[in-house]
């Protein structure tokens, strides 16, 4: 049985160094050699797709030739890189499965939950994520894919994190506690929206996507998920009342959630200061390096979800309508 929402969110913390630890040591016995060369590409399906941004990003940014592309583009059987990185926290997704068929002659690393799971069973370089047990909606292997990339992406790079990710399961600890009061407050005023838009830049864009699917799955509300600078050319013209909006970053996100709070809509900011405007719900967050930023920026939103919820009468369960064709038969 798997643990409720709430018991999810609160352990990350403990799976977040439980899985660094994890990480740290398979990382050490795997021959990254194919990674620091070439062109590499990170796929993924759902949230797992979402988590690979920061990690490309991360990349791109030491001069690295990195880019994320579709599983279902992978199956097309293109030879588009030296090395991939395929994402399934359940492992089992049939899409990434697919994709793997397809990549002979390539080397693969496989990130996922299980090691008896369908994707560690069929690659030869496998990274796990946390140890503990995930919600039906996910939150413990969200934050430990974000986590599990990080480190990878340091380790390819030959770059030593290590001080910043040990410091994170207290930073996300310390979110939780600080924000559960005003995400039980925020949540009446969200239950009463009837569309979910999520907006954020750089790192944050995972962020924001992965706040749609959440809203999606447990809220059971249309929502979307974008880039700030595509956003702001013309996606925001159908914001009005009745409209919920979580914006994350600084800068130009600031002006933009004031804005989007006139259009009458309920806007919350996630970020590492507070909106000017009162009529924003600001989730004030620590400064950390890019790509553990996502990690404390879902946190908040995880809450309000718990809590908008609740004021909606919704149990955040396994999934009414989940597909039988994306998972492989015997990993579901």
């Amino acid at each position: 049985m798997s643990r409720s929402f709430r018991e999810g969110i609160e352990a990350q913390p403990e799976n977040l160094r439980a899985g660094a630890a994890l990480a740290g040591e398979a990382l050490v016995e795997l021959d990254l050699a194919p990674l620091r060369k070439g062109t590499i590409v990170f796929s993924g399906i759902g949230a797992s797709w979402h988590a690979l941004l920061p990690a490309v990003r991360a990349l791109r940014a030491a001069g690295r030739r990195a880019y994320a592309v579709p599983a279902h583009e992978l199956c097309a059987g293109t030879q588009l890189a030296d090395a991939c990185v395929l994402v399934s926290q359940s492992g089992a997704s049939a899409e990434v499965l697919g994709a793997l068929e397809r990549l002979d002659g390539v080397p693969v690393y496989g990130v996922s939950a299980r090691a008896d799971g369908s994707l560690a069973r069929r690659v030869g370089n496998w990274l796990p994520l946390g140890p503990l047990q995930d919600t039906d909606v996910s939150t413990l292997s969200y934050t430990a894919t974000l986590q599990t990339l990080g480190l990878l992406c340091d380790a390819i790079l030959g770059r030593d994190g290590s001080e910043s990710w040990a410091a994170l399961p207290e930073l996300a600890r310390l979110t939780l506690e600080r924000h559960d009061a005003a995400a039980a407050e925020l949540a009446p005023r969200l239950a009463a929206v009837s569309a979910v838009d999520a907006i954020g830049s750089g790192a944050a864009a995972a962020s924001a996507r992965e706040t749609a699917l959440l809203a999606r799955e447990a809220l059971r509300l249309p929502a979307h998920g974008e880039e700030t600078r595509q956003y702001l050319h013309g996606e925001l013209e159908c914001v009005d009342e009745g409209f919920g909006c979580i914006v994350f970053g600084g800068g130009r996100e600031l002006e933009l959630a004031d804005t989007l709070a006139s259009f009458g809509a309920t806007v919350c900011l996630v970020g590492p200061q507070p909106a000017a405007s009162a009529a924003v719900s600001s989730f004030e967050l620590p400064q950390v390096a890019e790509p553990a930023a996502p990690i404390l920026q879902i946190l908040p939103v995880q809450l309000l979800v718990l809590h908008t919820a609740a004021a909606l009468g919704l149990p955040v369960q396994a999934l009414r309508r989940a597909q039988q064709d994306t998972k492989v038969s015997g990993d579901r």
